[in-house]
């Protein structure tokens, strides 16, 4: 991570919230919800962790669906 000092912001043109960030927020709470964890740090990276492997995943599935070129 870049050194918070660097990357400050002086206006909101600076600001690129990539498209897929608002859903990955809005599934993550509301498992923060339903679950109401006692340790919200390591539930974060359980749960981050999962998605990792959920995309991984996903990417070698379909890889291996494509046909070869």
């Amino acid at each position: 991570m870049a050194n918070v000092r660097e990357m400050r912001i002086f206006s909101a043109d600076q600001i690129v919230v990539p498209p897929e960030l608002p859903n990955i927020l809005k599934e993550y709470s509301k498992e923060v919800i339903r679950e109401n964890p006692a340790d919200l740090v390591a539930f974060s990276k359980e749960y981050f962790e999962m998605k990792v492997a959920e995309q991984k995943e996903a990417a070698a599935t379909k890889a291996a669906a494509e046909p070869a070129k």
